[in-house]
């Protein structure tokens, strides 16, 4: 596990988790990556964290076959940097998925890790918790700093979930991994989707007890579901993207579009 600040000096900041986007995959939506990629370039204040299986790395021990790739993984790696450069400068940085993990336990090479060297951004391994500070500076009475710091957890996760409640819990797991974040961010089961979630916490500077509220973010994915292993296996389609995280900067007050 990794840690790291980031700041952005805005009244109100975005993070877009991408992950399982699968490039390489025959079925790989690359129209509506680049859509995505295009918004984060418009927005002075959005960020982007890479949170696996950017690249499909398909084995010939792997689930998903070569056979169902219309790229190598040197054209994976050259198409990943060239659709990611436009917005290098606002990658925070990448974790690895199962499928880079493949690689990783053959030959204990992330080929991710070239990915984010090349666009000059950080790697991370396989999870990251992030301290971002989100504000102007510019004093209220919520905020009397004028800054808000933010707690996110990011994990590609692992194992199935054949349910929307199954692939929800695997996110709902990394609270027992890490437990006083804002928000946590999973990948891996292709799931689009955000639950609001209530704990307490025992403040030890006061003495008392606090509510925290917290989002479990499931951050989708980037494969089409007809003639894919997704429809000959039975699993349901979901719908497609990217999460949209929206941090003030004057209050704390943390918000999921999806």
């Amino acid at each position: 596990m990794k840690f790291d600040k980031v700041a952005l000096p805005y009244a109100v900041a975005y993070i877009l988790p991408i992950g399982d986007t699968h490039i390489g995959d025959k079925n790989f939506n690359q129209p509506l990556l680049e859509s995505n990629i295009k918004w984060v370039d418009e927005q002075e204040n959005a960020r982007v964290v890479l949170t696996g299986d950017i690249l499909n790395v398909a084995t010939r021990r792997s689930a998903s076959s070569p056979a169902e790739q219309n790229l190598n993984l040197s054209e994976q790696i050259e198409v990943a940097v060239n659709l990611l450069r436009p917005i290098k400068d606002k990658i925070i940085g990448g974790i690895d998925g199962n499928h880079e993990n493949r690689l990783i336990d053959d030959t204990g090479f992330s080929p991710l890790s070239t990915v984010c060297g090349v666009l000059g951004t950080k790697y991370y391994g396989s999870s990251v918790v992030l301290s971002v500070v989100v504000g102007t500076g510019k004093r209220t009475n919520l905020s009397p700093n004028g800054k808000v710091a933010y707690w996110g957890y990011f994990h590609h996760t692992t194992g199935g979930g054949g349910t929307v409640g199954g692939k929800i819990n695997r996110v709902e797991k990394l609270r027992r991994l890490v437990a006083n974040c804002d928000f946590y961010v999973g990948s891996h089961n292709h799931q689009l989707g955000v639950v609001p979630v209530e704990t307490r916490i025992v403040d030890t500077r006061h003495d008392k007890v606090i509510k925290v509220r917290q989002l479990l973010i499931d951050s989708g994915s980037y494969l089409n579901w007809d003639n894919s292993y997704a429809e000959r296996g039975q699993l349901e389609p979901s719908k497609l993207g990217s999460p949209r995280i929206r941090l003030s900067g004057e209050d704390k007050d943390v918000h999921c579009s999806i």
